[in-house]
């Protein structure tokens, strides 16, 4: 029953286990703790029910089946910092090994995690690795040579083995990256964006001397986005301004003196009695000034004169010349239909069929 006490052993009293054997060896100094290897067998037992043998198992599969609670004894050590040596398996359950606690297993999980933390560095950018550099150098040096200080300091809960070292290079690591790395990559991301922002904006300086607003325009916009509180992009961007202003103005005034134009022309072209060239300018004309309302008057008084012209043409027997005249009528003003023409028209035509 004791032997299956023992094995079944949780993980928290074999990690109170190898901390008192830890202390232990502390204590005895240079020459380390001499402990029987049956001794350590009971005191650090496999957790765990060993998976048993199969009836035809090799010799091989024997021995490492018989060596399995050796090793694992002497991992839990390490995993607290403490060096077995000569190493359990190698001189069996009858033999004697010596204890001391060695910062070895902490220095590896320190460069383990902070080779890691280079190479990620390096690969995600040069301001990372170089933050890095120092603090895992701080890292590995505290667990080569303040080792009895991480001691006292780490709660016991923590194995004073590779996650110590892990551990400590961790907590560096994540210091470097709040105090030094993200500040630095702040202040390099700042300082190119000035850069691109200076650059843009002489470009838009130089675009807007070529009298390429739009592209001007853009380069401004960019420059804008990298560093909206930058003095040089703001006295571009004023610039631009001003020219777009002006552009918009000069369109305008552009697009009145067309308007104008198309309504002065189409003034004359009515009073010269020019009627589809009047509609057509007074129509291009738009909302400008009275335009509307003379090309309604536009529109009715050539509607009359091609009703006249269609009276003469019928009473002087040219019925086809009086429908042409007639439909013309209909164009300009559709208002001006006359059924009373239209029907004498159509009878003047069938009788001249």
């Amino acid at each position: 029953m004791a032997t299956m006490e023992q094995q079944r052993i949780s993980w928290g009293e074999l990690r109170e286990r190898a901390h008192a054997l830890r202390l232990k060896s502390l204590k005895a100094g240079e020459p380390g703790l001499s402990v029987r290897v049956s001794d350590l067998l009971e005191t650090l037992p496999l957790p765990y029910d060993p998976e048993p043998l199969p009836d035809d198992a090799t010799q091989e599969e024997i021995l490492e089946a018989e060596r399995e609670p050796l090793d694992f004894a002497e991992d839990v050590l390490k995993r607290h910092g403490v060096r077995t040596r000569p190493a359990p398996g190698d001189v069996g359950e009858g033999g004697v090994v010596v204890l001391r606690p060695s910062n070895r297993y902490a220095i590896q999980g320190a460069v383990g995690i902070g080779l890691l933390a280079l190479l990620a560095g390096g690969v995600l950018s040069k301001i990372a690795f170089i933050g890095f550099l120092p603090f895992v150098v701080v890292g590995v040096w505290i667990a080569w040579r303040q080792m009895h200080r991480l001691d006292r300091w780490v709660p016991r809960v923590v194995p004073r083995g590779r996650i110590l070292g892990a551990l400590l290079m961790i907590v560096l690591l994540a210091i470097s990256a709040l105090v030094v790395v993200q500040p630095a990559r702040d202040w390099a991301r700042q300082r190119g964006d000035v850069r691109n922002a200076v650059a843009l904006s002489v470009q838009a300086e130089a675009q807007l001397a070529a009298g390429d607003l739009g592209g001007a325009r853009a380069s401004v916009d960019g420059a804008l986005q990298a560093a909206p509180e930058l003095g040089q992009v703001i006295a571009t961007s004023q610039k631009v301004m001003v020219a777009q202003i002006n552009a918009n103005t000069a369109a305008q005034l552009q697009a009145q003196a067309v308007t104008q134009s198309a309504y002065d022309r189409g003034l004359a072209a009515s009073a010269d009695r020019r009627w589809s060239e009047a509609i057509t300018d007074l129509t291009a004309a738009g909302a400008y000034a009275d335009a509307p309302t003379q090309l309604a008057e536009v529109r009715r008084a050539a509607a009359e004169a091609s009703l006249r012209s269609a009276r003469t043409a019928l009473a002087a027997g040219e019925a086809a010349k009086a429908f042409d005249l007639y439909s013309q009528a209909i164009t300009f003003d559709p208002t001006a239909a006359d059924r009373a023409l239209v029907a004498r028209i159509g009878k003047a035509l069938r009788a001249g069929s």
